[in-house]
């Protein structure tokens, strides 16, 4: 249908009202847990945020994370600027056809960066600087979660049954079978649907972060990692 604009409200009557779930509600302390990632809770987050401190998403970024941080080059797309001027954007693609939705990038509350603004956050994550507290990094990973194998077309671009999660957090790590006489060690991060990425390695003591800026790629990180974590890994040996 093209570029729309998307309240908050349009979102969760999407989700709740026309989408069936994937699975059924599950006690929140159960042993062992059905995990699907989903942006919804992203966008329920936002509004929890905005009526905790009333104010505006991207004012709560500046204020709690951009400026402290210093990350310059970072900005809400629609909603804010980076604190200094910055390129444009590139590009987003589906398969060959470059794309343009201003209007849904805002509803989305996406989020714009520099490969040395994702790195300096992450460092600052793992440095406890983040938050208020240094402990809630460690309580961000005490739980993990494996996701279910899927069976839905879009997620099956992506190798679910690699992936655990946690809270707001990713652990991935091919098994050994995968591997051949090198495992791979655990990275601990994100991805996003457009083929981002950003990692940390404790045991190699590496960053990592990119993008290919696909809409179809959003398995690209799953596969680029290990690769590049095999070759780190052999400089060092």
């Amino acid at each position: 249908e093209g570029d729309m604009s998307l309240s908050i409200d349009d979102l969760v009557h999407i989700v709740r009202d026309q989408l069936p779930p994937h699975f059924p509600p599950q006690p929140v302390k159960a042993k062992r847990q059905k995990v699907r990632y989903c942006d919804t809770n992203y966008v329920l987050l936002i509004a929890i945020i905005e009526a905790v401190t009333g104010q505006p998403l991207h004012q709560v970024h500046e204020e709690l994370l951009f400026r402290p941080l210093d990350l310059r080059h970072t900005w809400l797309a629609g909603h804010s600027r980076p604190l200094e001027p910055t390129p444009k954007p590139a590009m987003l693609w589906v398969d060959s056809e470059p794309v343009e939705i201003p209007l849904m990038m805002r509803s989305f509350w996406g989020v714009y960066s520099t490969t040395e603004d994702t790195l300096s956050f992450l460092h600052a994550l793992i440095r406890g600087e983040v938050f208020d507290d240094p402990a809630t990094l460690s309580l961000m990973q005490q739980r993990w979660n494996r996701f279910t194998f899927p069976l839905d077309k879009a997620a099956l671009r992506a190798p679910g049954w690699l992936i655990e999660y946690a809270l707001g957090m990713i652990r991935f790590r091919l098994p050994r079978a995968l591997t051949s006489l090198h495992p791979m060690p655990a990275v601990f991060g994100h991805t996003g649907s457009t083929g981002t990425w950003l990692f940390h390695c404790p045991e190699l003591d590496v960053l990592l972060s990119g993008t290919v800026d696909q809409a179809t790629a959003g398995a690209i990180p799953y596969r680029l990692v290990p690769k590049i974590l095999r070759a780190v890994d052999s400089a060092a040996r």
